[in-house]
Formats: C-alpha cells, sequence, structure tokens
C-alpha cells in the first residue's frame, strides 16, 4: 500500500530550482532515509510531501495522520500544555479516546523520569525533541516523518531513542533526513540521495 508519493515536482526558491522533478513513492512499512548535503532540499521535500510547502509542478499524495518531528521541534510545541498533552495530541485531535492513556505510555517510554504534567516550554532542548518524537509516534496515520530527530539528544539517550522509535513504528512507514550514518544504519532499510534538486537511490555517481 501506498501511503505517499511525489511525483515529478518541482519547486523553486527565488530564481533557482530546489527541487527539479523529483519523484519518491513510499509503501507501508518502509524504512527509508533521505540523505545530502546542507542546502540540498531535504527539508523542502519533506514540507512538500506534508503540503507546507507550495510546488512548481508534479503531484503529490500522502495518507492523513501523519506523525511529524520537524528540525524546529521546540517551535513546534505549545510550551503553555504539559508533555503529556503535547503528545496526546494528535489523538485528541482524531478524537481517540484513549488518546491520554495512549500519550502516558509513550510518554513514560520516550521521557522516563520526566514527569508527564510538566509544561513543555519548561523542558530542555533535548526534553523538547524527545516531546516532539513521542508526538510524532502518537499521530494515528500510516507514516512517520522525521527530519533530524536526535539533533539535541545526549549520546547517552540516543541508542535507547532509536530503539524505541523502531520498536514503536510497528508497520507504519519511516522517512528519516539524517546526516548521521548510525542513525540510516540502525533505522532504515533503503537510503535515497538527494542532489541537485534529484533524487538519486544510494550515492549519486
Amino acid at each position: 500500500m501506498i501511503v505517499a508519493a511525489l511525483d515529478r515536482v518541482r519547486v523553486h526558491g527565488g530564481d533557482r530550482p530546489i527541487l527539479c522533478e523529483v519523484s519518491l513513492t513510499l509503501r507501508q512499512g518502509d524504512r527509508v532515509a533521505l540523505v545530502g548535503a546542507n542546502g540540498a532540499g531535504k527539508s523542502t521535500l519533506v514540507r512538500v510531501l506534508l503540503g507546507l510547502t507550495l510546488l512548481v509542478e508534479g503531484t503529490v499524495q500522502c495518507a492523513a495522520g501523519v506523525g511529524y518531528v520537524p528540525q524546529a521541534y521546540a517551535e513546534s510545541l505549545f510550551p503553555w500544555f504539559s508533555v503529556l498533552r503535547n503528545v496526546a495530541m494528535p489523538l485528541l485531535v482524531a478524537g481517540r479516546k484513549d488518546a491520554y492513556d495512549a500519550a502516558h505510555a509513550l510518554a513514560r517510554r520516550i521521557l522516563p523520569g520526566i514527569d508527564p504534567r510538566r509544561r513543555a516550554g519548561h523542558l530542555s532542548g533535548g526534553e523538547k525533541q524527545a516531546t516532539a518524537l513521542a508526538r510524532a509516534l502518537a499521530s494515528p496515520g500510516a507514516l512517520v516523518v522525521a527530519d533530524e530527530p536526535f539533533s539535541a539528544i545526549s549520546a547517552s539517550n540516543r541508542d535507547r531513542l532509536r530503539r524505541a522509535l523502531r520498536d514503536e513504528l510497528g508497520d507504519r512507514a519511516l522517512l528519516l533526513v539524517s546526516h548521521d550514518a548510525e542513525d540510516v544504519a540502525e533505522l532504515c532499510e533503503r537510503t535515497v540521495h538527494l542532489s541537485a534538486g534529484r533524487i538519486f537511490d544510494g550515492v549519486p555517481v
């Protein structure tokens, strides 16, 4: 089952192309890493997939309820809400009666030792990023998109959170944007490389 797809997508930034005829298909259970140099357009591709950036040409298909860990993870949280309510938010929006129970279980695993009643605005950078990861995993859709999801996570917690992400995905697809080779090796089965606005399977020649 296809959960998301880009077909011949073009995006311009000012007078220069950012994405050129980009096509990418994600199916249920896929574990795909999107890699490339800084400024290659990886975050733009993610934003197009999520409907957050307009395209010049091409088509986009994406299932509803995508879990998303953005690079700007701190700004994506509601700082006046508790950790628990932030994590539960996608399930509350979906009308799930078990929203808080499911969020509490995720918070226990992703943020052990953190009081789920704490306001998100009072967390450290790493704790905020972990909260954003838990919220993404709480999302009810068939795809999780994680844009550098461990950039603020300490080395001592990184392995644990990678395992949690892998275990909690279930049969959902993962699109991981990362510069970290270990993250890619641990979490993904396929790598696509974005270079000069184009997608290549593996490394471009």
